[in-house]
């Protein structure tokens, strides 16, 4: 049964219409395919949905259920509920998170009459994931804040919008939809950082001049100078927002121009090493065979590889 709908906010530049929300119904879609009925090479979908409940009768007991081995996460859009992981009860407030095993000594609920908490979640079979899972609940479980313009947050509401909408008709969609949500959650939880129209100036300003000027940036001395700030201030600030650290940044700038080079032009292999701002070939040789897994000769022959004008870091 669907109830009346209700929003999922995000800020105005990620909505299908500017400055308007989401608009989602309330509603919990099941799904048993029978291509995935066992622990086969497929991911399982349990469950996903939207809802908004306001009366205190709202409570899962992670010991009393009978439809585990699952893991959850449940995203909290308006209001709150509470989650108590062994008498220890905490706060599930808008903006937040919190990951479960079910079974587990866990009891999730809204704690009294007068309040609402509007929430999205997804339910999943761990069979395949165990270990990419527990990664993530070592890192975010049980409750954690996800910034509103997290493409994790996009990736959960395009799946939720998908199964309220039957589109994921199959055990492929539904296989294909978890490991993409997995794959999302892992992201988030390795702190590989935030969209770049959202950089403070700070970390934007250092990033175009690494770009700009990637052959002539002497260090991260040099790049916390021009954005003002200490040196480690800088790099913690650098990695928060990139998900990588200033070097690691200034390395992939190097490297996808070195690719460039090696390429598309007559260069020696010292040459574009000092034109990406090594001082000599022999550091460059390392590094570049560190990063692209051949040395810059036997990338530029194409020996025993396909041929590349162009690599993606990350």
């Amino acid at each position: 049964m669907v109830r009346a709908g209700i929003y999922l906010h995000y800020p105005p530049d990620l909505n299908k219409k500017e400055g308007m929300p989401m608009r989602l119904p309330c509603q919990t879609v099941g799904f048993r395919f029978g291509e995935a009925s066992s622990r086969t090479e497929l991911f399982q979908l349990f469950a996903l949905g939207y809802d908004k409940v306001a009366s205190p009768d709202y409570s899962w007991d992670g010991m009393t259920r009978i439809d585990g081995p699952l893991c959850l996460f449940q995203y909290t859009v308006s209001g709150s509920g509470q989650l108590d992981i062994g008498g220890s009860v905490r706060t599930v407030g808008p903006g937040q998170a919190f990951l479960v095993n079910i079974p587990g000594s866990h009891r999730y609920y809204l704690p009294e009459a007068g309040s609402t908490w509007e929430f999205c979640f997804i339910l999943f079979r761990p069979w395949g994931l165990e270990k990419q899972w527990e990664q993530v609940c070592r890192k975010l479980a049980p409750v954690c804040a996800i910034p509103p313009d997290s493409p994790l947050l996009l990736v959960l509401e395009d799946m939720v919008r998908s199964g309220l909408g039957n589109q994921i008709r199959d055990g492929y969609t539904a296989s294909a939809c978890v490991y993409r949500f997995m794959m999302e959650l892992l992201r988030f939880a390795s702190g590989s950082g935030t969209r770049r129209e959202t950089w403070p100036e700070s970390v934007a300003t250092a990033a175009r001049e690494m770009e700009l000027n990637a052959s002539r940036i002497a260090g991260v001395d040099q790049l916390a100078e021009m954005a003002g700030l200490s040196k480690y201030h800088f790099i913690r600030l650098f990695k928060r927002h990139t998900g990588v650290t200033p070097l690691e940044f200034l390395t992939k700038v190097r490297m996808r121009q070195a690719v460039a080079l090696l390429r598309e032009t007559g260069l020696s292999v010292d040459e574009v090493a000092k034109e990406v701002g090594y001082a000599g070939s022999s550091y460059f040789i390392k590094v570049f065979q560190k990063w692209v897994g051949f040395t810059p000769g036997e990338f530029r022959l194409h020996r025993s590889m396909v041929g590349m004008e162009r690599i993606t870091f990350d």
